[in-house]
């Protein structure tokens, strides 16, 4: 019998290794980033990320004791011990005097920035530090902004903090991971930039500037976000190199904490990184079924946002900006506007922005997704419609407290469908056209996620319906009761479009555990719409729907009339289902699921016989993928067509 060798273990990336050349192993690898395509590089699945650290040789261990001891000892204050002396109560006998040193200390180390110090918006063309600039006085830019050099102090702070950062390889793979797994979703950074920064940070040594360590804290923070995908269907284990996936996690959070706070201190006005960072912190909270932190982080992100002009279309600061970071400010806000947008409306609070979203705030380059034809779907065209949606409801939405008005509410569902569906390009289209679906594997998955919005903010449109009382109801005049029947139904279409688009998405990523809040959330509040509507024991009532559509566009008016109060139990059901399983690693599935059976519970005529329950998408468990190059999917930028905007290391001009 002949015997088989041992076959090579492949350590060179995709690219690399296709072309024979010899790969230094890094994320993105030497080739890779010369090539100007750092977003192709990507690793074939191995044990290499899997190997426990091997035992520390004598010296490393002694410098691994030095770096626990670091650790325990973490820097306090220089004015602890007199913190905790004020702080007793028991003032000391030099206490006026103490005051009046430390008044004094503060007032030396105050900033003296007339924009920090008065709060004047330093793009503003009409306050009264604009009129200070017409004047002839203008204050040293470089002094507060992101160049700005780090004192001695926070430098050995900054270093300290960098020195407890886990092994690259580990940040290597979550970085990967990162790009091709998560960015599709959100797209907050521009891949290539992004890549050539990580991979230069690497080499700098010692930093010497606030932007690198914004910098530092940014890719801490996507890092983070990314683990909270992990494991996932490419990836089973629970921890990268020895290191358990949590411990990772709280490595990454804490640094990143420290370092913000040091940012924070030396550049009070922000920068784009900074909201860029901002918002990674509040997505890794509602990955962690924590929305109100994510709330909170939203509205620091969105103070930021303000401070450097975002908000504004065209400052005076932006004249000598590069054209790819114009793009990515406005992408930026785009992004903190949708949320806004959603988190005001899911939980009832006002917008932090205004309703109206100015043209001059959305995005205007069209950066080519990885595939040689300029007729391609453009990849952030997703989030730009997700904008444009969210601007038609906020223009739309009755004040607070305003008593619902079914005829308004019909008018609002028919431009709806005239201004805003007629107008989605085919590819998003509610029956959309197929054809760079093969080309662009993550077009289905942001298809699916723009269709489950549309019909969440419908059932928001029709969901007060609920709110009337039988009682009410009957006090109504006829044709009024006759449009309150039809409404309940198209509501009920819409939580049926909501829970069916989920399961679909939820298949579309693996239907494997995960604790993406865009599966959670709409299948806990449409499942809940449901459990409403089949309380009324007349739902769905008689088949008068009202004189017939005259729209061209009615995706709830031809599901009205195949309404059953079996199909409803059912969704809900299956909704419980799904949150049951993803239970085990949320905690927003976990008390979703509890809410929903309770409700289930006090509903008798919800009760589905054990027999009739047809479970919902098998929940697949999660095992590794077969193809790495399935990591490619995500849709980058072509570098050989944006030779004008990739920044190079040597070239970084982004963000200021």
């Amino acid at each position: 019998m002949q015997s088989v060798g041992r076959k090579r273990v492949v350590t060179s990336c995709i690219p690399c290794y296709m072309r024979k050349q010899k790969c230094n192993r890094r994320y993105p690898c030497n080739h890779c980033t010369r090539r100007r395509r750092p977003e192709e590089c990507a690793y074939y699945p191995s044990q290499a990320l899997q190997v426990p650290i091997p035992p520390l040789q004598t010296e490393d261990r002694r410098n691994e004791d030095r770096r626990i001891e670091d650790r325990r000892n973490e820097d306090l204050p220089a004015n602890h011990d007199a913190q905790l002396q004020y702080a007793s109560g028991n003032e000391p006998v030099g206490a006026l005097s103490d005051w009046n040193t430390r008044r004094n200390s503060t007032l030396n180390q105050g900033s003296d920035s007339l924009a920090e110090l008065f709060g004047y918006f330093e793009d503003s063309e009409s306050n009264t530090m604009a009129l200070v600039r017409r004047l002839g006085l203008d204050e040293d830019e470089n002094q507060h902004g992101n160049n700005q050099t780090i004192p001695p102090d926070a430098s050995e702070e900054v270093q300290k903090n960098i020195g407890r950062m886990p092994d690259r390889q580990i940040f290597d793979f979550l970085i990967q991971y990162y790009v091709t797994e998560v960015h599709w979703m959100e797209q907050l950074v521009y891949p290539p930039w992004f890549l050539a920064q990580y991979q230069q940070w690497w080499s700098l040594g010692r930093l010497s500037s606030v932007f690198d360590v914004e910098f530092t804290v940014l890719f801490l923070r996507v890092c983070s976000y990314a683990l909270q995908f992990l494991p996932s269907p490419s990836y089973t284990i629970d921890r990268i190199r020895g290191m358990f996936l949590a411990n990772i996690r709280d490595a990454c959070d804490d640094i990143a904490e420290k370092l913000a706070v040091i940012c924070a201190r030396l550049n009070t006005k922000g920068s784009l990184l900074r909201v860029q960072h901002l918002s990674f912190s509040g997505l890794r909270s509602q990955c962690e079924g924590r929305i109100n932190a994510f709330w909170e982080a939203l509205s620091s992100a969105i103070r930021v946002a303000q401070r450097v002009g975002l908000h504004r279309g065209r400052t005076a600061s932006m004249l000598g900006m590069h054209e790819l970071e114009k793009e990515m400010r406005r992408r930026v806000f785009c992004n903190l506007y949708i949320w806004d947008s959603l988190l005001s409306r899911q939980l009832d609070r006002t917008p932090f922005l205004p309703d109206c979203l100015s043209p001059e705030n959305l995005p205007r380059m069209h950066l080519a997704p990885n595939i040689d034809d300029a007729d391609a779907p453009e990849g952030y065209s997703e989030r730009l419609i997700q904008a444009r949606l969210a601007n038609f409801w906020r223009s739309f939405t009755p004040g607070q407290g305003a008593e619902y008005d079914e005829a308004a509410a019909e008018e609002r569902y028919e431009k709806f469908c005239t201004d805003f569906l007629a107008t989605l390009p085919p590819v998003f289209a509610l029956k959309p056209s197929e054809e760079w679906d093969e080309r662009l594997q993550i077009l289905p998955l942001r298809r699916q996620i723009l269709h489950i919005t549309i019909f969440d903010c419908l059932c928001y449109n029709f969901r007060p319906v609920l709110l009337r009382g039988p009682n009410h109801v009957q006090s109504l005049p006829t044709y009024k009761q006759v449009l309150l029947s039809s409404q309940r139904k198209a509501l009920a279409v819409a939580a049926l479009k909501v829970l069916d688009g989920v399961s679909n998405l939820h298949v579309l990523l693996g239907g494997s555990y995960t604790r993406f809040a865009g599966i959670i959330f709409p299948t806990f509040e449409a499942a809940v719409l449901l459990v409403g509507l089949c309380m009324d024991v007349d739902f769905p009532g008689q088949c008068e729907d009202g004189p017939p559509s005259t729209l061209d566009i009615d995706p709830l008016g031809s599901g009205k009339s195949h309404v059953t109060r079996g199909r409803c139990r059912q969704a809900v059901h299956d909704a419980l289902t799904r949150l049951r399983t993803l239970a085990e690693v949320s905690n927003m599935a976990k008390v979703g699921a509890r809410t929903l059976a309770r409700l289930l519970g006090n509903a008798p005529n919800l009760h589905l016989p054990s027999a009739e329950i047809v479970p919902v998408g098998s929940i697949q468990r999660l095992k590794p993928s077969s193809d790495a190059a399935q990591w490619l999917s995500f849709e980058a930028s072509d570098p050989s067509a944006l030779n004008d905007y990739f920044l190079s290391p040597s070239e970084e001009t982004y963000p200021s």
